[in-house]
């Protein structure tokens, strides 16, 4: 079984994501109200790692009108479960039916399910007609044993604070694959895998730049990756590997030791024990390292920022090192242990991690999972032609923002630069693909705030006209040219 939680208006924009492996957010009811928090809600879950689900509660009225409300208005991406909420002895049988397949004809790609209570499904319904799913809610047996004999994927049986459910899958990959469509292939490279074989890719050497009256600087490859060079860049490094490898949703970016502390211990993602790709607090805060394996006695490092093993320099860091800590050994204060997005645990010695992985004793990394393919004949092939990049134009952006907003739905003023940005924001996973349109309207204005939430920018930075310095973040990160 799995867990999740299930929220709305009522619950935080950022949701306590401790040992959650779904998030199922309000996002309307009728034809008259849509969740303010649904975009920010689901982004942060996504961010945790955790499948993400949209429900519209029913009411009575127009029930295609309902669908299409649901659908537009849903903060829904790719991959997201959608879920008709019926509790309103207002709304028949019939039309809950009319509801689920008017919805799966509108997103024939998601899957649609119903939830209701056990009232509801014994004492009202007359059809057993659930679309691709039942979600049971059932307050009077435990979890994962609703009274009912019909099959059922979620059962919600408690509201201690917030609703909470369980999934009737044997792993958040198995839920994964369901709520996608896509079949895990066995054969495939699970992401942390292909992040330690990244990691362990990077040569060990110096990599700052000596001066004679400063000493090493600090500058390196990876803080301009990052966008923030000239300083201490242990956390950096950290994010830079996970960047390379499409993995920074999952992480934080930040720049010190004690803010992605604190980030992981908010999202229940701490532990006291190692598991590779974790990130590991020294010293309290003092430097970082990425774990690339463990055994019993000792947890195996590499990380930026620092020295060599055996060498003494008073501390300051100068490059990419592999290093041994003894697990029991004071200077390791605990791990932020990510949740990989394809739900697969990287090997783990914690007994409860709650990735749901198996503790085991020892890992070792036994070399790259996948070695490249030599070239058939030693020819040296021609070179390929550069890549167009694309420029957008804070400018046209600013003029799009200001005249497609007010104006009717799918207003377009310079739809080539809002086409780019939209293509970015959906990529980031906070735009859904519907409004990736060339129309700066309100779900673009909305997901290009998130995404300033998200870079940690606040107050007048993250609302408004978009920013140049945001937007050289988002070219960066979408390989696009930004100009003024």
């Amino acid at each position: 079984m799995l867990n999740g939680i299930d929220v709305s208006a009522y619950q935080s924009s950022t949701l306590d994501m401790s040992g959650q492996d779904f998030v199922v957010v309000k996002a309307t009811e009728g034809l008259s109200y849509v969740n303010p928090k649904q975009s920010a809600q689901a982004a942060y879950a996504r961010a945790a790692g955790a499948v993400v689900g949209f429900y519209h509660f029913a009411r009575p009225g127009d029930i295609q009108a309902q669908a299409e409300y649901f659908v537009q208005q849903c903060a829904s991406a790719d991959g997201d479960i959608l879920a008709i909420d019926w509790e309103d002895t207002g709304v028949s049988c019939a039309d809950k039916d009319a509801l689920l397949k008017a919805v799966k004809k509108l997103r024939p790609t998601h899957k649609v399910v119903l939830y209701c209570s056990r009232s509801f499904w014994l004492d009202i319904d007359t059809t057993s007609y659930c679309e691709d799913g039942l979600w049971i809610a059932d307050y009077s047996h435990p979890a994962g044993q609703p009274a009912i004999q019909h099959p059922w994927l979620f059962h919600q049986y408690s509201q201690d604070g917030v609703d909470r459910d369980v999934a009737n899958f044997a792993s958040a990959v198995d839920l994964r694959s369901w709520a996608t469509g896509k079949q895990a292939d066995p054969s495939s490279v699970p992401q942390w895998r292909t992040l330690l074989d990244h990691v362990q890719s990077i040569p060990e050497k110096i990599y700052e730049t000596w001066t004679s009256t400063d000493g090493w600087d600090n500058r390196t490859k990876f803080g301009v990756e990052y966008g923030e060079d000239g300083v201490s860049w242990c956390v950096i490094f950290e994010w830079d590997m996970y960047h390379d490898c499409g993995l920074d949703a999952i992480v934080p970016k930040v720049d010190n030791v004690d803010a992605f502390t604190a980030w992981a211990k908010e999202r229940g993602q701490w532990s006291y024990y190692p598991s590779v790709g974790a990130w590991v607090n020294f010293n309290d805060g003092a430097h970082t390292e990425i774990v690339v394996g463990f055994d019993d006695t000792y947890v195996y490092t590499k990380g930026g920022n620092s020295i060599e093993a055996g060498a003494v320099d008073n501390g300051q860091g100068n490059g990419v090192w592999s290093h041994r800590h003894e697990r029991q050994d004071a200077v390791v204060v605990g791990y932020f242990a990510p949740r990989f997005l394809d739900g697969v645990c990287p090997p783990t010695a914690d007994p409860r991690d709650p990735r749901g992985g198996t503790a085991v004793r020892a890992y070792t990394w036994p070399g790259p999972a996948t070695a490249p393919t030599p070239p058939s004949t030693p020819s040296t092939p021609a070179p390929s032609p550069k890549p167009s990049v694309k420029t957008v134009s804070l400018a046209r952006l600013t003029a799009a923002r200001e005249k497609d907003l007010p104006a009717r739905t799918g207003h377009k003023t310079h739809p080539a630069d809002v086409l780019v940005i939209e293509e970015a924001l959906h990529a980031e996973g906070l735009l859904a693909k519907e409004w990736v349109d060339g129309s700066w309207g309100t779900e673009t204005d909305k997901a290009y705030h998130l995404f300033r939430l998200k870079m940690g920018f606040r107050g007048k930075e993250a609302t408004g006209d978009p920013g140049l310095a945001s937007l050289k973040l988002l070219a960066k990160r979408h390989k696009f040219k930004a100009t003024k």
